[in-house]
């Protein structure tokens, strides 16, 4: 609650700042103002001070995103005020400052010392250390340098991956990863999750207990489809030296209401964002080819054949060629 409320204070400093004299706060100027601020407010001596620089350095973030969006042309979208329920982690930037490990737990400046379940063994060199909570319970994580890759052995294969909706994936050879819908599947559920919430009484113990729920209900969604995405991606690393993939706008694309549900639950942008990971990790490509008229050019003869989205079987009238759409 410190941390959201540092946080909306300072958005509030730079937009009344700007509003009255026409002047730019700076990140430096406000984490200097710290000390003064620990001064007037005691409770403030109770969170670490990297911990509060961080909080100042993602608001900065905020705002330099904000003006790159509005350079390029794009949505802009201003800094908003977080709410209560909105601050979930807290980071420190420098690891051993504030954050160190010590016989396998986790020792935290001004929390104390907690046991940790460990997902994998750490490697590398830690870097920061971000404490965040899930609908589950309380998670760290660590960003790491000089994390040494693993690279497979060459396979001598290649391939193109186009991903859709009525298959997750088509590969050039024509083999296909069905697609498995996790949110669709869990609709029902998840409906009877948000019914149980607007029943409740506001501020209720009840109500906190359906939201719990219902953030769980989520959660394991999410989760489902992050799995997913991870055992694919390491199923065709394994297989193929170089991947290349159709470099689609999503952004633009979930903005058609008849489909934005589905491609949404696809979650196209995490898969390639896990599969060129995953690729830089074991030493394989994964090559971004233009999406202009992949789907119309005949890959037996290049010759141009258009096709509306509906018609899902490619039949080019030059070399006769006949194929799923997607392959």
């Amino acid at each position: 609650s410190l941390c959201n409320w540092l946080y909306n204070t300072a958005l509030e400093q730079r937009i009344t700042a700007w509003k009255s004299q026409r002047i730019s706060v700076t990140r430096f100027q406000q984490e200097a103002e710290l000390p003064e601020i620990k001064a007037a407010f005691p409770e403030f001596n109770e969170v670490h001070s990297q911990v509060l620089q961080d909080v100042l350095a993602r608001l900065d973030k905020t705002y330099q995103a904000f003006f790159r969006r509005v350079k390029t042309g794009e949505k802009a979208g201003f800094p908003r005020f977080k709410g209560s329920n909105r601050y979930h982690s807290f980071t420190y930037k420098q690891y051993g400052n504030g954050a160190r490990l010590d016989n396998g737990c986790l020792v935290l400046s001004k929390i104390g010392r907690v046991k940790v379940v460990w997902s994998r063994p750490l490697e590398g060199t830690p870097k920061t250390v971000t404490i965040s909570e899930e609908a589950d319970g309380w998670y760290v994580s660590f960003s790491c340098a000089d994390v040494p890759c693993v690279e497979l052995p060459p396979t001598g294969q290649e391939t193109g991956i186009d991903v859709g909706l009525k298959s997750f994936l088509t590969t050039s050879e024509g083999d296909q990863v069905a697609n498995p819908r996790h949110y669709r599947k869990a609709e029902r559920k998840l409906r009877k999750c948000h019914q149980r919430v607007s029943r409740r009484k506001k501020g209720s113990q009840r109500r906190r207990k359906a939201v719990k729920l219902l953030a769980k209900a989520h959660q394991t969604v999410r989760r489902q489809r992050l799995d997913f995405h991870f055992k694919t991606a390491n199923s065709l690393i394994k297989q193929y030296d170089t991947i290349s993939y159709e470099d689609l706008q999503v952004r633009t694309m979930v903005k058609n209401r008849h489909l934005s549900k589905s491609i949404s639950d696809a979650g196209w942008s995490q898969f390639l964002s896990i599969l060129t990971f995953k690729a830089a990790c074991a030493g394989r490509e994964v090559i971004a080819v233009p999406a202009h008229y992949t789907s119309q050019d005949c890959s037996g003869c290049g010759e141009r054949v258009p096709k509306s989205l509906s018609v899902r079987t490619h039949v080019c009238p030059a070399c006769g060629l006949v194929l799923d759409r997607d392959e």
